[in-house]
């Protein structure tokens, strides 16, 4: 029996499961007058993989980084996923979490705009090698701006499957997020407050684990309370059981996980 719903495609009879595809994902936030905001993405009603649904900036590890996880050694296997994380992000996003080579963390908004000038969504290669970019004007990625917040891996039934690691950054000031036109079509700040209203009448289209994130990260009135609750903060390890239900699909999660639920019925 094979079904979809949001963001996944399953085959209930599949025998061989398909292996996860490590991928990092950033939740950028900012306080606003309506409490803390998220960046939010829409990704294009013509793509194969979680048509129209709205997400964070994100996406699967590069091979360099994926041979840097399977080294074994924890720090590099971390730092891999945070830099494919903050890689994506500026790809998707035109966000850069970068640093002077001297630790400074600010980066001057003038020279930021003259950087994305010059590397432009219709001129990124398809191999765009960030790092190498940052180095040429004495910057690199800044791997402390993220902090793990969960990781996510897709359902053994899955068609697709990702192993993605969610990191938390504040949004850097002077910048400006905005989308590629192509895989994204629309981005916009949202507060965590609206959006948890949204999820709760069903009219935001999410894929779970975003859904999950939004909803505990909704509990905190500023980015103070919550990077306050983010220090002691132990990133959860979730992966979803799914059954067959008459109604659509039952996504189990354990309640140890913290998100407040065990179930959700994904309706088709």
């Amino acid at each position: 029996m094979s079904t979809q719903i949001r963001g996944v495609k399953a085959d209930f009879d599949q025998k061989n499961a398909v292996e996860a595809k490590p991928s990092a994902s950033v939740i950028l936030m900012r306080d606003s007058s309506n409490g803390p905001e998220a960046l939010m993405l829409k990704r294009s009603e013509g793509l194969s993989f979680s048509p129209g649904l709205w997400v964070f900036p994100g996406g699967a590890l590069d091979p360099e980084e994926v041979a840097e996880i399977s080294s074994e050694e924890e720090k590099r296997s971390e730092d891999a996923f945070k830099l494919a994380a903050l890689r994506e992000t500026f790809e998707e996003s035109r966000v850069l979490l970068a640093r002077h080579d001297d630790n400074e963390p600010t980066i001057d908004s003038t020279c930021y705009e003259d950087f994305c000038r010059q590397h432009d969504w219709p001129r990124l290669p398809q191999h765009f090698n960030l790092v190498a970019q940052l180095a040429k004007v004495n910057w690199q990625l800044n791997l402390t701006a993220l902090t793990h917040l969960s990781t996510w891996t897709t359902p053994l039934q899955a068609k697709k499957r990702f192993l993605t690691r969610f990191y938390v950054a504040r949004m850097p000031q002077g910048q400006t997020a905005s989308c590629d036109g192509s895989e994204t079509v629309e981005a916009r700040w949202q507060s965590l407050a609206t959006l948890k209203s949204e999820i709760d009448q069903g009219t935001l289209k999410l894929m779970f684990p975003t859904e999950m994130n939004i909803t505990w990260l909704s509990q905190f009135d500023s980015l103070a309370e919550l990077e306050a609750a983010l220090v002691n903060h132990v990133a959860p390890s979730v992966m979803p059981r799914m059954e067959k239900h008459p109604e659509g699909v039952m996504l189990n999660i354990p309640t140890e996980a913290g998100y407040g639920i065990s179930q959700r019925l994904m309706r088709m």
